[in-house]
């Protein structure tokens, strides 16, 4: 990784270890940060289903139906995919500061011959479950058992059902945005402002989904020097 090669061109320990506390910190706001924006984003597609079943539904404490209230269903369907797009932004925020503060994590490992894995847990919040219901418990170097047949099928099923899990959750989402904006359509004249409110949520959806998969697709980089090298060449 280019961030462990410019540390170890760096070569000041002290300053490693300043950097790794501050990368810590950041990662840890990252991962509140995280949390905070999906737990608006289960609210607001609770909210937005509860408005979208087309029962009438009065507010605790207001004595104020939910149907009674003025374009209700356009400001949720907004609420829904600004906070989708935000979740979406902030989980990758979360990736990026915590795949660079695992860097730390490898550097220290190494030196010492551990499981990066079972340092970083003392130090981030994460999720042992994936670790230990994986097929290996060190992935990173000779393990200390070989898990039997059984335990390997449940590991895979349970990596399938988590994936599937994970997954479905986007589409479940979209499903309830799309039966949403159905009623509004059924339900309202649809208008100029209508049309381009229904694209921002279109365009919303797919920035948030860009943002998703971007981390994951395998991109060619070039080496600034030996392109060039090669250009004189």
């Amino acid at each position: 990784m280019a961030f462990d090669a410019e540390l170890t061109l760096m070569a000041d320990p002290v300053k490693e270890a300043e950097l790794a506390d501050k990368y810590l910190a950041r990662a840890q706001e990252a991962s509140a940060r995280r949390d905070s924006t999906l737990k608006a984003l289960v609210v607001l597609n609770t909210f937005l289903a509860i408005a979208s079943s087309g029962k009438s539904v009065n507010i605790p404490g207001v004595g104020i139906s939910m149907s009674d209230i003025p374009a209700l269903m356009e400001v949720l369907i907004g609420l829904v995919s600004a906070a989708f797009y935000l979740s979406a932004h902030s989980f990758t925020t979360w990736l990026c500061y915590s795949q660079i503060h695992y860097v730390f994590i490898e550097r220290v490992a190494r030196k010492k011959e551990l499981d990066p894995d079972l340092y970083s847990f003392a130090e981030t919040s994460s999720e042992p479950t994936l670790k230990m219901l994986g097929p290996e418990l060190n992935i990173w170097g000779p393990d200390w058992y070989a898990a039997g047949k059984g335990f390997k099928v449940t590991a895979k099923l349970y990596d399938i059902c988590n994936n599937l899990f994970f997954l479905m959750l986007p589409v479940l989402h979209c499903m309830l945005l799309v039966h949403a904006i159905m009623r509004v359509i059924s339900t309202a004249e649809v208008g100029v402002t209508h049309i381009v409110f229904f694209a921002w949520v279109v365009l919303t959806h797919l920035l948030a989904v860009f943002v998703w998969v971007i981390p994951h697709v395998v991109f060619t980089f070039i080496l600034e020097g030996e392109s060039k090298k090669n250009a004189k060449a």
